[in-house]
């Protein structure tokens, strides 16, 4: 059985997506990847380029999923940039928040490079569940389109 991956699930109007992994780091950085392959479906042609450190702060590990996934968002539209590599150093917390520090590798989109893929307006809350269990981390989250 494959403990890591992502997989779209059937919505109406917008993108949903069930991702897991063995941590939370590894199903957040899934949930990363489906964010990728619904802006381009070509994500072996994106070459490991530049590097990014993204640092994120937040109350709870849902506003946490939100905010980093919105940054990668927010790169796309300012930097065009799109990423293949993430990796999540662990996540730490203390009595107030939690702190999320990871660093994303990839280049800047080009459309004779990159296949296009949908445009994703904003992640959203909406049916947004973080399921942990030991050694089982399951996200489901829906893209805005």
């Amino acid at each position: 059985m494959r403990k890591a991956g992502y997989k779209f699930l059937d919505h109406t109007a917008d993108v949903s997506v069930e991702a897991k992994g063995t941590t939370l780091e590894e199903a957040f950085e899934q949930t990363v990847y489906s964010l990728m392959e619904t802006i381009t479906p070509s994500l072996r042609s994106i070459s490991p380029e530049i590097e990014r450190i993204i640092t994120i702060e937040a109350e709870d590990k849902e506003a946490l999923l939100f905010d980093f996934l919105t940054e990668f968002l927010y790169i796309f539209d300012v930097d065009e940039l799109i990423f293949n590599e993430i990796k999540i150093h662990p996540i730490k917390k203390d009595q107030k928040k939690y702190y999320l520090k990871a660093v994303a590798k990839g280049e800047k989109f080009d459309k004779l490079k990159h296949e296009p893929g949908t445009e994703v307006k904003a992640i959203t809350y909406s049916f947004m569940n973080l399921e942990e269990k030991k050694n089982r981390v399951k996200i489901n989250i829906v893209f805005d389109i």
